[in-house]
């Protein structure tokens, strides 16, 4: 038995996106049949990897209707992601498909929504990256003004994870009432993941102040890291990045390197890991030349054998395939005579069995054909998949907390268990990002290590679904909330615990935040054009290389994890459909971002390079990549394919504009150098071509227009008052978002201890005893 024994799932989509979910479906068991279709992106280095264990056939939609209704009639899901004049002419509407096969959980995928015009665009990444300012939030990565190329495809695996956990918690559902859903994403939408905060942070400005900018982003050259999360060099010419996050963290590191000293200093604020500026611009030194006294290796050596330092090895995805902590988790596993991904999360009764390659359908399809699904009636629950689902969060920062926050969009109701002073990650950047990742939960904050507090937990799991915790291994054990405690009080509990390293090798018990899975499985490299220096920097050139490193290592590896969470409890809630039984579940931060490097965490022989931008970071060829225009703005460009370019040569011939070499990035340049950016985007406009601006806005300003009110919802929280939040990564049958209010730390304690059956006296005789707070 595998969690998706028994579903089929009918695969209308080209390139990346549908390409990883497929082999998420397939890798736990879904019988995915693919109606194969001219691949513009099948040569690229990862295609080999996508949808392996599925099959595929040989369908015109088009000409062959009938026979797409009978597989439609027999299967639990479709999902397509053509674009919208590419489905007209097919005669495909996915609201007709929806009413005629109403058990049917239908995903469409878009660019930019199933209504914006832009989705007549091709659906890449960078495109769309351009068009909400991601590549302007590069600006101070390489070495010259302006945005900056945004390489890791970010986009593609929030997108990926969106589409599978979106039909995921529609086949949840359907589990209940036999109903299918519409289930809408798109790439626009999956960047609302990695809105961390900052459209949040303007909003608060006037009440918070300055502390918002360490979220709130700028289109500026990039500031020197915090010390806790420098970028440095060691001895042997190789980088390490720091990340220790928490005061006791960033202690254990002063001990390591033996730079103590600064503890005895009566200006070193211990809570915010900070001295006055002059002070600690010397220690930055003392910091840079201490790490360059031995090599990387020996240095990790160090940390590994503390146990409680953060920090690891910029490295490449490729370097990182050998990573000892990769291979003991079993992200990267043997298929034929290469490697690829392993499967996205380990399930202790329903495991994934990876298939490879795609094997012929006609079989399958004549089977499903014959074997329709039963009828059902199509009816309006008006409700999100996960209503009724309860998920308790027992976690701290962004990765796992954010994860669950990513439920209740599904409309699971969620509850945050966090120490009695509450998360620690309220107290950093004025508590937006915590706001940020808690949406939609009630908190209750109790004292774990008191028997009467654990005891308190262990009731309110006994009615529940699911449990998500980030402790390290052995910690669960000592609350009172392991896997063996817990599945005994209550055998359907969805057990999920995600780490940094994984539960195996030399990480599984130490400690991680962001920096380092973004440093260690090759997101930096890429972003940086994999040009690191090699030869020992002085000072000077340190304090540069660090920011523009830190500027490169951004927040993402979090929500890439926090995707990743949410996709795995929902497989787990689906073989719980098949067993009634709960099971455990790991994720981590390396497995988690091995999966948004997908692009290249492979290997096989003849296997092509991974494409890195160039070294100033415009792009990756003259046909995709950011110019500057006559007026000082900025356009990107995106002509991979030979019919682009032949339909550019029009445009520009009509315009009076003589085409130039496409192959050359210095005639391109003095091309859009003699326009202003507008008349291009302008030109372009409509021809279903990309040429769109890049320098408009920040992320944090692109959610907040007017324009984007599709994108966001409204909020409340209860000290701040009324906010505008990022809108929900998925829809489902055009329901409005979920009502997701951020909590006060403990805000909701007294009535969670009457839901699980404590008095008024009990409550008062608790709170006296310093059990809650």
């Amino acid at each position: 038995m595998q969690a998706l024994s028994g579903i089929r799932v009918l695969d209308l989509t080209i390139g990346p996106v549908g390409g990883m979910a497929m082999t998420v479906l397939a890798d736990f068991g879904a019988e995915v049949l693919r109606l194969r279709r001219s691949d513009r992106f099948a040569a690229l280095p990862a295609a080999p990897m996508w949808r392996r264990g599925s099959q595929a056939i040989e369908l015109d939609v088009a000409r062959d209707s009938a026979r797409f209704a009978s597989l439609c009639a027999g299967a639990d899901v479709l999902v397509i992601n053509w674009r919208p004049a590419t489905r007209r002419a097919a005669g495909l509407d996915v609201q007709a498909l929806r009413h005629r096969f109403p058990h049917l959980v239908i995903c469409s995928i878009t660019s930019f929504g199933a209504d914006d015009p832009r989705s007549e665009l091709p659906g890449y990444e960078h495109v769309v990256a351009a068009v909400t300012g991601r590549m302007l939030s590069f600006t101070g990565c390489p070495d010259r003004e302006g945005p900056a190329f945004s390489a890791l495809q970010v986009g593609v695996h929030a997108c990926t994870q969106s589409v599978v956990s979106g039909v995921l918690a529609a086949l949840v559902a359907r589990a209940g009432h036999g109903q299918g859903a519409l289930v809408e994403t798109s790439m626009l939408q999956a960047f609302l993941a990695y809105e961390q905060g900052a459209m949040m942070g303007e909003q608060f400005r006037v009440r918070l102040g300055d502390v918002v900018d360490g979220v709130a982003g700028a289109a500026t050259q990039a500031p020197l890291p915090s010390l806790h999360y420098l970028p440095t060099q060691a001895g042997d010419g190789q980088w390490v990045q720091l990340g220790n996050l928490l005061p006791h963290l960033f202690d254990n590191f002063l001990v390591a390197t033996e730079l103590v000293d600064i503890l005895a200093d009566p200006d070193y604020d211990s809570a915010q890991m900070n001295l006055p500026e002059a002070k600690r611009e010397r220690f930055r030194e003392l910091m840079f030349l201490r790490m360059q006294e031995k090599s990387a290796a020996e240095w990790i050596g160090i940390f590994v054998a503390n146990g409680s330092v953060v920090a690891g090895p910029v490295q490449s995805t490729q370097e990182a395939l050998n990573d000892p902590d990769i291979l003991a988790n079993g992200h990267a596993m043997p298929v034929g005579d290469g490697v690829q991904l392993g499967p996205l999360a380990k399930l202790s009764a329903t495991p994934a069995r990876p298939g490879s390659g795609v094997a012929d359908g006609e079989r399958t399809a004549g089977i499903w054909a014959t074997t329709p699904r039963a009828s059902v009636s199509l009816v309006d629950h008006g409700r999100l998949p996960l209503t009724g689902i309860r998920v308790v969060e027992i976690a701290t920062i962004i990765a796992a907390p954010f994860g669950a926050s990513l439920l209740a969009e599904l409309g699971a109701e969620v509850i945050k268990v966090e120490p009695l002073a509450g998360d620690a990650y309220r107290g950093l950047a004025g508590g937006v990002g915590a706001c940020r990742v808690n949406l939609g939960k009630r908190s209750l904050c109790v004292d774990l290590k008191h028997p009467e507090g654990r005891t308190l937990v262990q009731d309110l799991l006994r009615g529940s679904d699911v449990l998500i915790h980030n402790f390290r291994p052995g910690v669960p054990e000592k609350l009172g909330i392991d896997y063996a405690t817990l599945s005994a009080l209550n055998p359907a509990l969805v057990y999920l615990q995600s780490n940094g390293y994984g539960p195996e090798g030399p990480g599984a018990h130490r400690p991680s935040t962001h920096p380092i899975p973004g440093a260690g499985m090759g997101g930096v490299h890429l972003q940086m054009g994999g040009s690191l220096p090699a030869t020992l920097l002085d000072l000077q050139g340190l304090r540069d290389w660090s920011r523009r490193i830190m500027r490169a290592n951004e927040v993402n590896p979090d929500p890439n994890t926090a995707l990743v969470v949410a996709s795995s409890v929902l497989l787990a809630l689906m073989a719980r459909t098949h067993t009634g039984r709960g099971q455990s579940v790991c994720v981590d931060m390396f497995g988690a971002n091995a999966w948004a490097n997908a692009d290249d965490f492979l290997r096989y022989p003849g296997k092509p390079d991974r494409a890195y931008p160039d070294e100033g970071q415009y792009g990756l060829s003259p046909v995709y990549r950011l110019y500057q225009c006559g007026d000082g703005g900025w356009i990107f460009l995106a002509l991979p394919r030979d019919a682009d370019r032949d339909t550019a040569r029009g445009i520009l011939a009509d315009a009076g504009l003589a085409p130039p070499d496409f192959d050359d990035a210095d005639a391109l340049g003095v091309l859009f150098a003699s326009r202003p950016a507008a008349f291009w985007e302008a030109r372009f406009a409509d021809t279903g071509l990309a040429c769109v601006r890049a320098d408009r806005c920040l992320p944090k300003q692109f959610w907040l227009a007017p324009e984007q009110t599709a994108f966001r919802a409204a909020s409340r929280h209860a000290v701040w008052g009324d906010f505008q939040r990022p809108g929900a990564l998925v829809r489902f049958d055009g329901l409005p978002p979920a009502d997701l209010r951020p909590p006060v730390a403990g805000e909701h304690t007294e009535e969670l201890l009457f839901l699980v059956g404590r008095t008024a006296s009990d409550v008062a005789g608790l709170r006296a005893a310093g059990v809650v707070a």
